[in-house]
């Protein structure tokens, strides 16, 4: 099993970091050819095109990877509860778009929502095929879908931005992503659905389905209340400056998140009530991300205002304390992420809900007071604190389901927290040269330069880590078979 883990990551981690950083150089040369208002409206329609997918999506994916047993006749049924689901979906979603433009004082809006809708019916084709890769492990087949995804979202928003299309530039590679995404997993799946429907097995999805997604509502609701509170106080303007930020900010964690998502949830159902091997997943899981999160949060805080002034002079200058607080926040958050995983994959979506619920709660509280008075930097610290708060009950809670104990946690984050202390002078110590104005070449490297120091102290600090990579690579062929490996699984 922790071979196929590692394997696992291996694979999911290439597809994702290809994907990712298609996205990402999308993401910088965009925000040379559009404007922050641009980035609002869109962000702002998907705010509810992603609520409704939310709805469209109704926890069926994660039930079938959780299932057991009738896996052919549950995909079908799944297959045509999710197309129905999304038809209706988008029904609703044409002839409540001129509602959303008066929502947001935005009658361009109406045509923005209508069209944006049709990314609910692909989500609904693509649905089966991604989760039946996911519950049957493998994660070489999810490369191509996303890779093709990607770049189709790279040149379709990059040549719509050239043409001066605006928000829309943004919502056709969006939709164009999805739709490339969607066909590549047809092409490749061997799945094919039957016109078959079992209610019964449609009631027992949707039943897991919902416990999943009272959860998934919540991170929902969370992930946008910032979003709503500044697109309906401040404006699009803001709200772009915001995205704008937060986007560089969750990139790489979102990466992260995806990568350990997608191996770790089918693998702790897979595991069943080994908790000895659930325990190890999740504490070495939880020593990576606190790394990397570590790493990319003092990279964002030093070399944040440096990189956007080179980029951009001083058009997205809103972005910069925002970027910093918001690196923090998608530390914490990805760290979470960890522990919504365990809780769902081991069975206690009502404990996931709960914490789901408090980092809600303390948003709800704080946004608006915060927005009103600092804007969109006190929008940034009221996010990082209520995901601070998450996961300071989230952490306890998995250490009781595992068995973990707080010398078993600290050990885990021992590395990444040391390695992060040394780092920190020579990290303020770059800021200071570059605060003076640097160019983007000089800032890239000076990023490199960071990232190579921290890992390398990060790697001689931390004994497992060097004995993961040299087995990974083993597994991989990239070294010979490790010593005492024997070829066993």
């Amino acid at each position: 099993m922790k071979r196929t883990v590692l394997k696992g990551v291996a694979w999911v981690g290439g597809a994702m970091f290809a994907v990712r950083s298609v996205r990402y150089v999308a993401l910088f040369l965009l925000g040379g050819l559009l404007t922050p208002s641009d980035f609002g409206l869109f962000f702002a329609i998907f705010i509810i095109i992603d609520g409704l997918a939310l709805l469209q999506g109704l926890g069926i994916g994660h039930a079938l990877v959780y299932r057991q047993d009738e896996t052919d006749e549950a995909a079908d049924t799944s297959f045509l509860l999710s197309v129905g689901i999304g038809v209706v979906l988008i029904v609703i979603a044409w002839l409540a778009a001129p509602q959303i433009g008066r929502f947001y004082s935005e009658e361009a809006m109406t045509d923005l929502f209508r069209v944006g809708s049709i990314i609910l019916l692909l989500h609904a084709f693509r649905m089966v095929p991604f989760r039946l890769f996911e519950k049957a492990l493998d994660f070489r087949q999810k490369l191509l879908p996303a890779l093709v995804g990607s770049l189709a979202y790279l040149t379709v928003s990059l040549f719509l931005a050239f043409r001066g299309a605006g928000a829309w530039a943004l919502l056709g590679g969006e939709i164009a992503s999805v739709l490339f995404e969607t066909v590549s997993y047809w092409i490749i799946s061997p799945w094919r659905p039957r016109l078959r429907f079992n209610v019964r097995l449609a009631k027992q999805n949707l039943a897991f389905g919902w416990t999943v997604i009272g959860g998934s509502a919540l991170i929902f609701a969370f992930r946008n209340a910032d979003r709503l509170t500044l697109s309906r106080l401040l404006g699009a303007h803001s709200l772009g400056l915001y995205v704008f930020a937060y986007a560089i900010a969750n990139l790489p964690a979102t990466l992260l998140v995806r990568i350990l998502n997608t191996v770790l949830f089918p693998t702790y159902s897979s595991l069943g009530d080994d908790r000895a091997a659930q325990r190890t997943l999740f504490l070495r899981a939880t020593s990576y991300m606190a790394g990397a999160g570590l790493l990319y949060a003092l990279g964002l805080a030093s070399l944040g205002r440096p990189l956007l002034v080179a980029l951009y002079a001083g058009k997205w200058e809103g972005a910069v304390v925002p970027l910093a607080l918001l690196g923090v926040f998608a530390l914490f958050r990805a760290l979470s992420a960890l522990v919504g995983d365990l809780l769902i994959g081991t069975g206690r979506p009502s404990v996931f809900r709960a914490i789901c619920g408090l980092q809600l709660v303390v948003a709800v509280v704080g946004l608006y007071p915060a927005a009103s008075r600092w804007g969109v930097v006190g929008v940034a610290y009221v996010m990082t604190a209520a995901a601070a708060a998450a996961l300071a009950v989230g952490w306890p809670a998995a250490a009781s389901i595992l068995g973990i104990g707080w010398s078993d946690m600290l050990r885990a984050l021992r590395a990444p927290v040391v390695t992060s202390v040394i780092v920190l002078a020579p990290a303020w110590g770059l800021a200071r040269v570059l605060s003076g104005g640097a160019g983007t070449w000089t800032v890239i490297g000076a990023a490199v330069l960071l990232g190579s120091v921290f890992v390398s102290i990060w790697v001689v600090s931390d004994r497992e880590l060097r004995g993961e990579w040299r087995r990974l690579c083993s597994h991989s062929g990239l070294l010979g078979r490790a010593p005492g490996d024997g070829g066993k699984a």
